[in-house]
């Protein structure tokens, strides 16, 4: 008994570890910045979002919730998605889809808004990605850091909280 929990300890633990090497440790977002992120992308219930590096799901469950928009949460950590199913289930958030899955390899041709809260390095590596498969008109939000070489549509300040960064591609 003590062995395969043992096992499962290590695959939760190794699994977080290769989110947070991987350029998109377990950091979330500050719930009073939801607010903040809500208003720039303007979601409605015809829109697609997709939050890469969602942890458990916590700004996909505020849109959804305060918008009608069917997010999706792409994350790496087996432990985050898993707490962010159960959160999802006992939430009654049917719109909220988390998945297993590197960033890298999820299809994001079908979004209309796309956020991004990673490492600064990372940004540039998924840069090219998000050149290639969004449409005209999608619209980013990067919490913290601006990503390299894009011209922000908007920049959302406030002090003693971290910027947001609106692009539109």
């Amino acid at each position: 008994m003590w062995t395969f929990l043992f096992v499962i300890f290590m695959i939760l633990l190794i699994s977080a570890a290769y989110a947070g090497i991987s350029g998109a440790p377990w950091v979330p977002t500050w719930k009073r910045d939801l607010k903040r992120i809500e208003n720039l992308l303007e979601l409605n219930k015809d829109d697609r979002f997709v939050e890469l590096g969602c942890g458990n799901g916590r700004v996909c469950r505020h849109l959804s919730k305060n918008t009608g928009a069917a997010s999706t949460g792409v994350e790496l950590s087996i432990l985050q998605v898993l707490i962010g199913k159960f959160q999802n289930f006992f939430g009654k958030h049917s719109q909220v889809r988390i998945v297993l899955s590197n960033a890298f390899a999820h299809d994001l041709s079908d979004y209309t808004a796309v956020y991004l809260f990673l490492m600064p390095e990372t940004y540039k590596k998924i840069k090219p990605k998000l050149e290639k498969e969004l449409k005209p008109g999608t619209k980013v939000v990067s919490y913290v850091w601006p990503i390299p070489e894009w011209d922000s549509v908007k920049v959302d300040e406030i002090k003693g909280s971290p910027n947001l960064y609106l692009y539109k591609i």
